[in-house]
C-alpha cells in the first residue's frame, strides 16, 4: 500500500534575521516586545472570549524596531479569546508571483519557525478560490517574503498550533481589493477566522513627515475607508507598504459589522533608536464589532 505524501513545510525565510533564531531566545525577545517601553507594557494572558474582535493591523519589520507595536495587536488578540484560524495578508515585498495573479496562497501544509511548524488551512484556502476566482497558488511569492512569516511567532506564543491560511498580495486593482475582501468576510464568518493584515507605514522619510503622513492614513483606517485609504496613499505619496492587504481587511472586516477602527499604538523605528532624520512608522489596529 502505497503511503502518505510527506508534508510540505516551507521553511523560516528570516529566522536569525527579523526574529531570533532559536526557540528560547523567540520567546523572550516576544514577551520583551510585550513588556517594552513602547509596547503595552505587560505579556498577556489569553483569554476565554466571547470574541469580538475580527481582525488586526499589524507591522512586520524586525522585532527589535516593530515587535513593540505588533503586540499592542496581539494584546488585543490574546484578550479577545482563541478563533479557529487566522488569515494573514501580507505583502508582495519583491513583486515576484507566477501564479498569474498577484493574489497568491501558499501550496505548503505547514509554515515552520523556531516554535515549531504552523498548519495551513488547505481547506480554507480551496473554500476562498470557490469565493475569488482570482486567487492563485504561488510558492514563489512566498518563499522569501517576510512580512506574513513575521506574525506567525506572535501567533505560536500565544496559541500553540492554530489553522493559518497566509496570502500575499502585489499590486492590484480597487475591484481585487474588494472582491478579496467580500470574499474573506463569507468565509471567516462561516470559520470564525480572525484577520490579520501586514504592513508598515511611511519608509526612509523624517519623523516629522512619517507621523504627518501615516495619520492620514491611521485617519482612513480608523473611519474604515479602504478606499479612501488606497487613494490618500497613492495622492500623497505614503510609502505604506502594505495599504492593500490592509484595504482588505477593512472591506471584509466593514462587511462584518465593524464600524470603527481602533488606533492602538504608532512609532517610528526613531523611537527605537533614537535617529529621526530617517525613519519608518509602525501602527497597530484592532478591527472589533461593538464595545467591550
Amino acid at each position: 500500500m502505497q503511503g502518505a505524501s510527506p508534508a510540505r513545510i516551507r521553511p523560516a525565510a528570516v529566522a536569525g534575521a527579523f526574529y531570533h533564531a532559536h526557540a528560547a531566545a523567540l520567546r523572550r525577545e516576544i514577551e520583551e516586545t510585550f513588556t517594552s517601553p513602547l509596547g503595552p507594557g505587560a505579556v498577556p494572558r489569553v483569554e476565554a472570549g466571547p470574541r469580538h474582535l475580527v481582525g488586526i493591523i499589524a507591522p512586520h519589520a524586525g522585532y527589535e524596531y516593530s515587535g513593540p507595536g505588533a503586540a499592542w495587536a496581539y494584546a488585543e488578540v490574546a484578550r479577545d479569546g482563541r478563533p479557529a484560524g487566522a488569515v494573514i495578508l501580507g505583502v508582495n515585498h519583491y513583486h515576484y508571483y507566477t501564479a498569474g495573479s498577484p493574489l497568491a496562497l501558499s501550496s505548503a501544509d505547514g509554515w515552520a519557525t523556531p516554535l515549531g511548524v504552523m498548519p495551513v488551512a488547505q481547506e480554507f484556502g480551496r473554500a476562498l478560490r470557490a469565493l475569488d476566482a482570482d486567487i492563485g497558488v504561488d510558492d514563489p511569492s512566498h518563499a522569501y517574503e517576510h512580512s506574513l512569516e513575521v506574525q506567525v511567532p506572535f501567533l505560536q506564543y500565544l496559541f500553540g498550533e492554530l489553522p493559518i491560511l497566509p496570502i500575499v498580495v502585489g499590486h492590484t486593482t480597487c475591484d481585487a481589493v474588494l472582491a478579496l475582501g467580500m470574499a474573506l468576510a463569507t468565509l471567516c464568518t462561516a470559520h470564525d477566522l480572525l484577520i490579520i493584515a501586514s504592513t508598515d507605514f511611511s519608509h526612509q522619510v523624517p519623523a516629522e513627515v512619517a507621523r504627518e503622513q501615516d495619520a492620514l492614513a491611521l485617519d482612513r483606517i480608523r473611519t474604515m475607508d479602504p478606499l479612501g485609504l488606497m487613494e490618500v496613499v497613492t495622492d500623497r505619496g505614503i510609502s505604506m507598504c502594505g495599504y492593500q492587504p490592509t484595504a482588505i481587511a477593512l472591506v471584509a472586516a466593514k462587511a462584518m459589522g465593524v464600524e470603527e477602527g481602533t488606533i492602538l499604538h504608532y512609532h517610528t523605528s526613531g523611537d527605537v533608536t533614537g535617529d529621526t532624520r530617517q525613519v519608518v512608522g509602525y501602527g497597530a489596529v484592532a478591527l472589533e464589532k461593538g464595545k467591550r
